[in-house]
């Protein structure tokens, strides 16, 4: 069996286009709801401090946001800590950019082990998410919409499975050095 009937013989199986959209749609709605959870059960900011709770974009909402928490750690540190696994782990599970501020903003927040222990645990479990999400609908919604691109990508896979590690370093390396130019 060649590649290309293999990757239709996936295709046939499993849930739907619609299903893998409805499931992506809910998983992401529950994550929402869960991270409106978070914020209804912080406690009272005041009035200057609310614009300062939200997604960090660049390294100064990162730090107006770490002056914020900081001063609601020592009262609140559970609540604290769950709200940045939270948001870490959703970032982490839908590709969003600005875990990396959490992971300063961690570092600045907790003593060494924790934020270590946090941001490690954070990124694994969000990439786990992320990986699984990709594996039960990505897959489904890839092969629907880019069949062509999936063939040809499995088909290069297929060349390069005796040596993939150095196919991918290869491309990244090639991918890096025309960003440069």
């Amino acid at each position: 069996m060649d590649i290309i009937d293999s990757t239709r013989y996936r295709r046939a199986k499993g849930v739907s286009t619609r299903q893998a959209f409805l499931i992506l749609a809910l998983v992401f709605a529950c994550s929402l709801l869960v991270l409106l959870l978070v914020y209804a059960s912080f406690p009272d900011l005041e009035p200057d401090e609310v614009q300062h709770i939200k997604l960090p974009k660049d390294i100064d909402d990162a730090k107006n946001l770490g002056i914020v928490l900081s001063r609601y750690k020592d009262r609140f540190f559970y609540q604290v800590l769950g709200a940045v696994f939270i948001i870490y782990i959703f970032l982490q599970t839908f590709a969003i950019p600005g875990s990396i501020f959490l992971s300063i903003l961690s570092g600045y927040l907790f003593p060494f082990p924790v934020a270590l222990l946090l941001v490690c645990l954070c990124s694994a479990v969000g990439a786990s998410f992320c990986y699984l999400l990709s594996y039960l609908v990505g897959r489904r919604i890839i092969n629907k919409y880019f069949p062509d691109k999936a063939d040809s990508w499995a088909s290069t896979v297929n060349r390069h499975r005796d040596s993939l590690l150095n196919y991918i370093i290869f491309q990244i390396g090639r991918a890096s050095c025309r960003e440069r130019v």
